[in-house]
């Protein structure tokens, strides 16, 4: 059994604290593209990409197996700076008394239930920080030393439960139902051409890899000279759809994305497929609604339509119930060996033993309940929410493992589910603050949380030979290391240019959007609403139907995982990308078979390979030259 060595630890280590460094600089100052907010973190594979590249020189140093193990530590943390956590985490804690003022009515409505030690709540450094140090000076550190421990603290019990989940669906996921964890085939064949060399020497590959490559290349001039003409790659369709009821439509989007064109040709036909198909499905029950009359508004903060956003929440709720359901076995083999040391099942090849799996999810349950409770939340109200939202994560990390779909954003809070059923006007006004905080920072925008890249990196290390236990701890350090590092970073950025000059995403709009909505649910309490009851009840037959279809009929062609990703802000953005890996795919198989498929599989992770490589040398481009804006990939 081989052990990761401490070399490739400490190596790892020191290449997730770059990541968190230069995630914030490239989210917030450059505003170029998203290093880290995806599902398979175009930064970490960029990273493996110089090792690899290095490899002549440093194959006596690091073994195959020690690039696995500085890729796993990367992958896991990658997401902690952007959207995962420290991204919103201090704009978020520093917001309410910057953006307070008496037309708003912020400080009578809820300041008084904030804790002290929730948010720093100083007025002066709480400015500096939007506004910048004037004639430069130190940041005030100290004063954030303690919101931020006690944040990572909950942070920390969080990640707990998402690495011990994984840990009990791993055997089920991988050895049972064999899902084929698409975002894991890039990084496996280019860690495993570390050994031969048989990807990169593949011709196909490198024709993939130029055509995103050298477009982005032509474009990257064009975004520094405008006068270099423009390879267009994004185009308005909603612009066209200017009368009703078609304008409900918008925004409608054909964006093309080489890299998602790549994954999509490792996906079944029929989830590809459905992924678009069901994303129309939407759009079409829109048009019939504004048809009929009816009030379509979108869900609070999102993209999404409100029906849809619903039908979304319970269609996943159901996928995850199911996949549960199946699972039922192996999970009560998991807990007879945690508590009877039943021998039907060994786990001494498990990440972590099936009991310490247990008490890590029940500890990090436990301390995010108390930590809640002691800051103002109900224990009931929490334990909903937070029940809620691991539902909503093993849902998250089931799609990118089944459906390798890059990044998933579900257009709902627990918050959005509650309310429907019993209301908002129960639930008490220091509770609703400090779940205005919690659901913003955590559960808002959940594509950079870290669940589905613990699970491709459990796959990733599925191998006979390497010693998991130890790897678990070193991911610890890594999501350790992330936070760490990149609150620096935030907060350096902060101080340094005054935030409010920045992103306006992170450092305008998302700040204030939690308290906006706190403040109308405190002025004008939610009633139940039947309708997006109904909703999510529609969407779970429709989706509990399409598995029971799925399951007995082989011809069935439409995949559950399309309705479940419904009209969401990745749709939006994908759908167009994804209907072009589709038609290449089933052209592919229909004309030239299962041999024509491998064959061109290269060709394909060349795309991905390549757009990945583009977003990380303009990213250093833009850097040197001071110019910022320029993105490529995701939105």
């Amino acid at each position: 059994m081989v052990h990761p060595r401490p070399r490739a630890i400490l190596l790892g280590l020191v290449c997730m604290a770059f990541l968190a460094a230069v995630t914030p600089v490239s989210d917030l100052l450059i505003q170029g593209t998203w290093i880290a907010a995806c599902h398979l973190p175009m930064g970490a594979i960029f990273v493996l990409s110089l090792f690899l590249l290095l490899r002549p020189l440093t194959h006596r140093f690091l073994k195959s197996y020690d690039l696995v193990t500085i890729y796993i530590l990367m992958l896991v943390g990658a997401g902690i700076p952007s959207l995962g956590l420290s991204a919103y985490l201090i704009p978020i804690l520093a917001s309410p008394t910057y953006y307070a003022t008496p037309e708003n009515e912020w400080a009578s409505l809820f300041f008084q239930h904030v804790p002290t030690w929730l948010a720093p709540m100083e007025p002066r450094s709480m400015r500096l920080f939007y506004e910048g140090l004037l004639g430069g000076g130190t940041p005030p550190w100290l004063i954030w030393v303690k919101p931020l421990a006690l944040w990572s603290v909950f942070a920390l019990a969080m990640f707990s439960v998402m690495y011990a989940l994984c840990v009990l669906l791993r055997r089920q996921w991988m050895e049972q139902e064999r899902l084929i964890f698409p975002l894991v085939q890039l990084p496996q064949e280019m860690l495993a051409s570390g050994q031969n060399g048989s990807f990169f020497r593949n011709g196909l590959m490198w024709v993939g890899f130029l055509v995103p490559f050298l477009i982005h290349a032509w474009n990257g001039l064009h975004f520094h000279f405008p006068a270099v003409p423009e390879l267009k790659l994004f185009y308005d369709l909603g612009s066209y759809l200017n009368e009703k009821p078609w304008s409900i439509m918008r925004p409608l989007w054909a964006i093309v994305h080489f890299s998602v064109i790549g994954f999509v040709y490792l996906l079944p036909t029929d989830l590809s497929f459905s992924l678009w198909f069901f994303y129309f499905v939407f759009h079409a029950q829109a048009v019939i609604g504004v048809i009929m009359g009816w009030p379509i508004g979108n869900a609070t903060g999102y993209a999404t339509k409100g029906f849809a956003a619903y039908q979304m929440a319970g269609a996943l709720a159901t996928l995850v119930l199911l996949a549960l359901w199946r699972a039922r076995i192996n999970l009560v083999a998991v807990i007879r060996k945690a508590f009877l040391n039943a021998s039907d099942v060994d786990d001494q090849r498990e990440p972590l033993s099936f009991r310490s799996a247990l008490l890590l999810l029940l500890i990090g349950f436990t301390t995010m309940l108390v930590w809640s409770v002691v800051a103002g939340v109900s224990w009931s109200w929490m334990t909903v929410v937070l029940l809620l939202f691991i539902l909503t994560l093993i849902g998250m990390t089931r799609m990118v493992s089944e459906g390798g779909l890059l990044f998933i954003q579900t257009p709902y809070r627990p918050l959005d589910l509650i309310s429907p059923v019993v209301g908002t006007a129960g639930i008490p006004p220091a509770s609703l603050t400090v779940l205005a905080f919690q659901e913003m920072i955590f559960m808002f925008d959940i594509r950079s949380m870290p669940m589905p890249s613990m699970m491709d990196a459990l796959k990733l290390s599925d191998q006979p030979q390497f010693n998991k236990r130890r790897l678990s701890w070193s991911i610890f350090l890594a999501i350790l290391v992330a936070m760490v590092v990149s609150y620096l970073s935030v907060l350096w950025i902060g101080y340094r240019y005054g935030g409010a000059n920045l992103s306006r995403w992170f450092f305008v709009g998302a700040p204030q959007l939690p308290f906006r909505r706190l403040s109308a649910m405190l002025v004008n309490p939610q009633e139940p609403n039947v309708i997006y009851l109904l909703y999510m009840v529609v969407g779970a037959i429709v989706m509990f139907g399409l598995s029971f279809l799925r399951q007995q009929f082989l011809w069935w062609p439409l995949h559950p995982l399309g309705y479940a990703m419904g009209p969401s802000w990745p749709m939006i953005q994908l759908w167009f990308s994804i209907l072009i890996g589709w038609l290449a795919k089933a052209n592919i198989l229909r004309y030239g078979g299962i041999r024509s498929y491998r064959t061109y599989r290269p060709l394909f992770l060349g795309l991905v390979l390549g757009e990945f490589t583009a977003g990380g040398v303009w990213l250093i481009i833009d850097f040197l030259a001071g110019k910022g804006g320029h993105r490529i990939f995701l939105f």
